[in-house]
């Protein structure tokens, strides 16, 4: 029995109801007219289109290979992966126009790239830290963990759009738990796969030539 299967899509299945429901009404409101609003629906759309194509990887993916094992990896694992969901439950300071502007577009640029990220990684998707198959086509010719830098750059957005001390204590954490996934990930992949040193060698974890 798949259990991380059954887990993601009994998260993941409420939250694309929650967002159809936030799109249909984000788009009948007054308020959601001008730029701000387009760049807030075509966020909606994209978070939408983002939970869809996870579903679907859920039932399609490649069976794995070889898991990291311990308490630790796969919690961090899921708590990386929603905790982003506790902002939803702090409020904020109301912020200029101007920065209201640059944080929707930060977070409608940055689910671009993470859903175009999830789109190459395609059936070599995961939560746990598993292997598959070694991807570097796409966004990963760049960075070894483009979907991570996609939901960072959203997530940097959303503290933007709303910001306070609680959230941009998450957001840290939420760093710092990304990179400790992406270190398990990458040895897990280089013990397994033999052409993931190379890769490695050629790329950067998260920042293009720099990080």
């Amino acid at each position: 029995m798949d259990i991380e299967r059954l887990v993601l899509l009994a998260i993941i299945v409420p939250l694309l109801c929650l967002t159809f429901v936030s799109l249909f009404s984000q788009a009948q409101r007054e308020s959601a007219a001008g730029f701000v609003g387009f760049l807030n629906i075509a966020y909606l759309v994209l978070l939408a289109s983002f939970y869809l194509v996870v579903v679907l990887l859920l039932f399609i993916r490649r069976p794995a290979s070889a898991r990291r094992t311990g308490v630790l990896p796969t919690a961090a694992a899921y708590v990386g992966s929603f905790l982003p969901l506790s902002f939803a439950f702090l409020g904020g300071i109301e912020v200029s126009p101007g920065v209201e502007l640059f944080a929707v577009s930060l977070m409608t640029l940055g689910m671009v790239f993470t859903v175009t990220s999830l789109v190459t990684l395609g059936r070599s998707f995961g939560v746990e830290a598993k292997v598959r198959t070694l991807v570097q086509h796409g966004p990963y010719r760049l960075t070894r963990n483009p979907l991570y830098v996609g939901e960072m750059i959203t997530l940097i957005g959303t503290v933007c759009f709303s910001p306070s001390w609680a959230k941009l204590g998450i957001l840290i954490l939420i760093g710092i738990v990304q990179v400790y996934r992406a270190i398990q990930e990458e040895r897990l992949l280089e013990e397994h796969i033999p052409e993931y040193a190379e890769y490695k060698l050629r790329t950067k974890r998260f920042v293009p030539g720099l990080f």
